[in-house]
């Protein structure tokens, strides 16, 4: 690869890096405003009330609620996102690594109109980044949080995905530390046999009111062993959270 071509991949990569990193400034602002407003979600309520599962109830609110209805905030901080847009349960398609078989995508959080047309030269519409959300009561539900990774790493996306992942915990027990969270994932991403990870999660301060955010750098299993990053947020839900 020529510099040139080396410069422009730099380029394309530090531009996107830092649209990513301005999404997650804008969560922990979200988070914020969420605790100030004393929100707290019944699980009793929403089995009663509704046919949703309480995980997806979280997201629905957090997007619907406070990404969705907050985004002067993030247009003030960055021009370049003054049309973004976030929906809730999207779905895209893509080619299993397995069996090499196009299956739909289910995706928590789709984000999209990142101003980032001229930077990858693709249609605007077609370039997207996904978030996925799990809920975490004990170290036994990073587990799920694992498979989510595992699905980042075995998926050759039709579309312009970016090389980037989003990750967000719903962290409902007190007894649960960042530190243990993130302890146990690394540990798990240690031993695993189908995770190339080049980097475990590192903390990675985005917003200096939020101590819960980290990156961590993997390869795909596709043709082409792509690198990807994946920032990762915990947000404590344990006084949202109620029966």
């Amino acid at each position: 690869m020529s510099e040139a071509s080396i410069f422009a991949s730099n380029r394309k990569h530090s531009i996107t890096d830092n649209r990513i990193r301005n999404i997650f400034w804008y969560i922990g602002e979200c988070y914020i405003l969420l605790c100030n407003d004393k929100r707290q979600y019944s699980k009793t309520f929403v089995k009663e009330h509704t046919t949703i599962h309480f995980e997806d109830f979280l997201r629905f609110r957090f997007v619907e609620d406070y990404l969705i209805k907050n985004k002067s905030l993030l247009k003030e901080r960055s021009s370049d996102l003054d049309e973004i847009n976030f929906t809730s349960e999207t779905q895209k398609e893509y080619i299993d690594q397995a069996d090499y078989k196009q299956k739909p995508d289910k995706i928590d959080i789709f984000i999209n109109k990142l101003g980032l047309a001229k930077t990858w030269g693709e249609c605007e519409d077609k370039i997207y980044f996904a978030i996925e959300c799990k809920r975490i009561n004990s170290l036994i539900d990073i587990n799920h949080y694992i498979g989510d990774l595992i699905k980042f790493t075995n998926r050759r996306y039709i579309e312009l995905r970016l090389p980037f992942e989003g990750q967000l915990g719903f962290i409902e027990s007190n007894s649960l530390s960042n530190q243990q969270i993130v302890e146990d994932i690394n540990s798990k991403l240690e031993r695993s046999s189908c995770i190339v990870t080049k980097q475990l999660l590192n903390s990675c301060l985005i917003n200096q009111n939020i101590s819960s955010t980290y990156k961590s750098i993997h390869k795909r299993n596709t043709d082409n062993k792509e690198l990807f990053s994946i920032y990762h947020i915990f947000l404590d839900y344990s006084n949202i959270v109620i029966n």
